[in-house]
């Protein structure tokens, strides 16, 4: 197979990954790993064949040249997706079983302290939309650990300040939920959508609208809402950097530390699998043990 073919099958490749679903973001990454793996091959002066050799190869070279194991996993997963597709269209044995990616690092994920929420929410007082809207995505996002994406497509129809719910149509993997959220966050949530009412995009569906209105924006995007907590965080008491996810993290350890069972933790964040929780879990434990710890240091005599 040469690199012209290769690209030719990306093509039904990527027809195969929308037909099943695939969001957006997977399918480019996958993409953007078989891009990678050919152009790897082609300065090399080798077809892109899928054999576990090359394949390690290419892997290892990437880290080699320090790029980031998460980037190499993800993009190894590209052209394993790609091989395990390929082989079931042509009724042959896929080549690429058993070749994994690179081990990642499990640290304990970046997140949000109580003090810097704090500041964080400090920075959002004033009465501008800004400041209004800013405090309720920060406290939704908190409270319900919706990814980022999940947040913006939050609707109308589908959120309840009264029962303080809000309904995800479409979370990971195509599976939707309804995540729950505080008294103080429904306090911040209903004054946004009071104000809301006389946003010049007040009818459209969504519950986050844009600063700015434009013929393309009809809702606010992820670079705008990303763009807007970074600067949030700047601007905090001591200053910290910050992105969505943390948000989503903190959510998901404070509701550990507060005693919240597993199952409804992997419920209410939308994650299918423990595994994916452990982290959260382990993270959680570990501030606990350390008040535990410090709790035993001050009884000493």
């Amino acid at each position: 197979m040469n690199g012209e073919d290769l690209a030719e099958l990306a093509e039904s490749w990527e027809i195969h990954l929308t037909a099943e679903r695939k969001s957006p973001r997977t399918i480019k990454t996958y993409l953007m790993g078989l891009r990678r793996y050919r152009a790897w091959c082609a300065a090399r002066g080798t077809d892109p064949d899928l054999t576990p050799r090359q394949v390690k190869e290419w892997m290892a070279g990437m880290l080699g040249d320090g790029i980031k194991p998460a980037s190499v996993k993800a993009w190894h997963a590209g052209v394993r997706s790609f091989s395990s597709w390929l082989a079931a269209e042509d009724g042959t044995a896929d080549p690429l079983v058993g070749v994994t990616g690179p081990k990642l690092d499990d640290p304990i994920p970046a997140y949000v302290t109580p003090e810097q929420l704090a500041a964080l929410m400090a920075t959002c007082t004033g009465r501008s939309f800004h400041d209004v809207r800013d405090r309720a995505i920060i406290g939704v996002l908190n409270d319900t650990m919706a990814r980022a994406s999940e947040l913006l497509s939050m609707t109308i129809e589908g959120t309840s300040v009264r029962q303080r719910t809000a309904r995800i149509e479409s979370g990971k993997g195509g599976k939707g939920r309804v995540v729950a959220f505080s008294a103080q966050t429904a306090r911040d949530l209903d004054r946004y959508l009071r104000m809301r009412r006389s946003h010049r995009l007040a009818g459209e569906p969504w519950v986050w609208l844009p600063l700015r209105v434009n013929k393309q924006t009809r809702q606010l995007t992820y670079p705008a809402m990303y763009r807007s907590l970074a600067r949030r965080g700047e601007r905090a008491d001591p200053p910290f950097r910050l992105h969505p996810h943390m948000l989503r993290s903190t959510g998901a350890i404070t509701f550990r530390r507060r005693g919240g069972q597993v199952t409804s933790l992997m419920a209410l964040g939308g994650w299918s699998d423990v595994t994916m929780v452990q982290r959260y879990i382990r993270a959680a434990e570990n501030e606990l043990a350390i008040e535990e710890a410090r709790r035993l240091f001050d009884g000493e005599s």
